[in-house]
């Protein structure tokens, strides 16, 4: 039986078996594309004040839903690097770690030995892309479930 915990806007499952953390969604539902570039830390707070959370694409049709309804543009995901906790692997807000298909060949990099610590889907590859935190793109939100 699993036993729930909510904390703000998201509600974390605890599986009875490891005790470890689970979202569960129901697949991305309710996109929502932010009018207005931002950094990433911004970005996920103004999913939050939507009651919403940024994006988390698990699957490559998940990645394409998002250039769908969010076009022409690299949109910010709810992905970073948790270096204290992964062994500074790219995990997501639920602290799943982003499966290696999504990811661009040769990413993510850190290109040009600057710190790209967050995630983002990139408009002409289509695919995920570390990026700066600081760097100024776009917020894609899902609702949460």
């Amino acid at each position: 039986m699993n036993k729930v915990l909510c904390l703000g806007v998201i509600t974390f499952y605890f599986a009875a078996t490891t005790g470890a953390p689970r979202y569960e969604p129901e697949g991305m539902q309710n996109l929502h594309c932010g009018e207005n570039a931002m950094p990433w830390v911004d970005a996920r707070q103004f999913c939050e004040g939507r009651n919403q959370i940024l994006a988390m694409p698990k699957a490559m049709d998940e990645v394409q839903l998002v250039l769908n309804t969010c076009p022409g543009r690299n949109n910010w995901i709810g992905a970073h690097q948790f270096f204290l906790y992964s062994g500074e692997k790219f995990r997501y807000l639920d602290n799943t770690v982003v499966p290696k298909n999504l990811w661009d060949v040769g990413q993510p990099d850190n290109r040009g030995g600057v710190s790209e610590d967050c995630a983002a889907i990139h408009v002409y590859t289509k695919n995920i892309h570390d990026y700066p935190c600081q760097d100024h793109l776009y917020p894609v939100c899902q609702d949460l479930y």
